[in-house]
């Protein structure tokens, strides 16, 4: 018999020659019915295929790392090895950017940062091996038949959720709002455009919704619309000095401006227009494409701060707000050999989850903080009780949720002490997660979506130690 090491050896090498080959049709046909936290470029980008085949392509390596690692565990007397298994993303949880809009805060420093990364000095606890509580489901609560896709909240009380409804027996766009914080909902109007998975990969559409407040907000990827009357009407738009179908990939609105992240040419560019207005201006910041496959963006905004991040299997680049205007930003883990996953819950707390070593000698998941707006991060406490982790959720400086995948499927492990220990809060299974996020200190959100079309809703009203259905269907 091989040794553990021979044996995972080969694992990892089988799992990189997967992430590079195709993934079967029928695959690509059920993750493609997944949506997406955030839209993945179109085709074209750099002369590639379609990219929703390449996302695919490392979502079945990623599938076959949650069976390969049980496999690990029973050869190891069920303890994983050092530094647990390398995997792609895509597979449990999408990337993107924070979900639900920040509180307000003061602004960030007006320094361009060089994001340094320092090691802890002590060695950190283990995390917490307590049995998590499921996800369960409110019968009180319904989302009026609307499968969802993107979930947005303005304050505690009011949200809105966008979501495949139907219209004249097709599928469709359709809104649910709530006006009590997640526990009736009504229907609303939406833009008359389909839900595309993924950004729709060169199809027109949308895929996630943003609203600043009770008038303004926005509904996008990879198209572009926006309403003024509180989703009563919907017109679509067009940035000015890009093409028509010129797509948006994160968009995110915050102390009274709306940004959204586009694709020009080879180039990530951030256009901000008043919330207000329909008055995109382009930045002069670039971030160009990466070399991988699969490109994603991370917009995050907590007043009148902001980051973005790229990811294309590792960290390729960013740009930072400050003082009203995007710079050139050097985000973390950008020597990690594996992507960053970025949330903020002030505008000078981040956190940031990465996966070291994720394409090369996998070390694992793990937690870097920053207290000066993106200046520098601090690795910190016990490493993230994952195999992946793909969103990043931060309530306080304390408090921070992470989404992602062990052995059982997907799920959300929380730290209540800023890293120190973690503990899973919610077993999730077999699904993609989007949209994680907290609108206030104590609630927050998450839209959790399987293979089959069924997707839900998912609330935490005590700072993301216990999560509840608020609606699922069968799509």
């Amino acid at each position: 018999m091989k040794s553990d090491e021979s044996f995972e050896r080969e694992v990892r090498a089988s799992l990189r020659a997967s992430a590079a080959g195709p993934a079967p049709d029928e695959l690509l046909a059920r993750i493609g019915a997944i949506p997406s936290r955030e839209p993945s470029p179109r085709a074209g980008v750099r002369g590639l295929r379609s990219v929703a085949r390449l996302a695919v392509n490392l979502a079945a390596a990623a599938v076959v790392v949650i069976a390969v690692a049980a496999l690990i565990v029973s050869r190891n007397g069920g303890n994983l090895p050092a530094g647990g298994q390398p995997t792609g993303s895509g597979s449990v949880a999408t990337p993107g950017a924070s979900a639900a809009t920040p509180t307000a805060s003061a602004a960030s420093s007006a320094t361009a940062p060089s994001a340094a990364i320092a090691a802890p000095s002590a060695t950190p606890p283990a995390a917490s091996t307590s049995p998590a509580p499921p996800a369960t489901p409110s019968a009180s609560t319904s989302l009026l038949g609307l499968s969802p896709a993107s979930v947005t909240f303005v304050s505690p009380d009011d949200g809105w959720v966008l979501g495949t409804g139907t219209c004249s027996s097709a599928p469709c766009a359709a809104i649910a709002r709530t006006a009590d914080g997640g526990r009736t909902w009504a229907k609303v109007s939406a833009p008359h455009a389909s839900i595309v998975p993924g950004g729709g990969q060169g199809a027109p559409g949308i895929s996630g919704l943003r609203f600043a407040d009770a008038r303004n907000g926005w509904a996008f990827g990879p198209d572009l619309w926006a309403t003024h009357d509180g989703g009563a009407t919907w017109a679509r738009l067009t940035i000015p000095g890009l093409p028509a179908d010129a797509a948006i990939f994160a968009l995110a609105s915050a102390h009274g401006t709306v940004h959204a992240v586009v694709l020009d040419g080879q180039d990530y560019r951030v256009a901000s227009s008043p919330v207000g207005a329909d008055d995109f201006r382009l930045g002069p910041v670039r971030v160009a494409v990466g070399a991988g496959p699969v490109p994603a963006v991370q917009l995050v905004l907590s007043g009148a701060a902001g980051w973005m991040i790229e990811n294309d299997r590792t960290v390729v680049g960013g740009a930072r707000l400050v003082n009203g205007a995007w710079v050139a930003w050097q985000p973390p883990c950008a020597d990690v050999v594996g992507p960053a996953f970025l949330a903020a819950s002030s505008s000078t707390e981040l956190a940031a989850a990465c996966d070291v070593g994720l394409w090369g000698t996998s070390t694992g998941d793990h937690l870097y903080l920053s207290h000066d707006g993106g200046s520098t991060f601090v690795e910190s406490g016990a490493a993230v009780p994952l195999q992946m982790a793909a969103q990043v959720a931060s309530a306080s400086q304390s408090v921070i949720v992470v989404g992602g995948s062990d052995a059982t499927g997907a799920v959300l492990v929380a730290t209540f002490d800023g890293g120190r220990t973690w503990a899973v809060v919610a077993h999730l299974g077999a699904v993609a997660i989007a949209d994680l996020g907290f609108t206030t200190a104590t609630q927050g959100v998450v839209i959790t979506a399987s293979a089959n079309g069924t997707a839900s809703l998912l609330m935490t009203r005590d700072g993301g130690r216990t999560w509840r259905a608020v609606g699922s269907t069968g799509g």
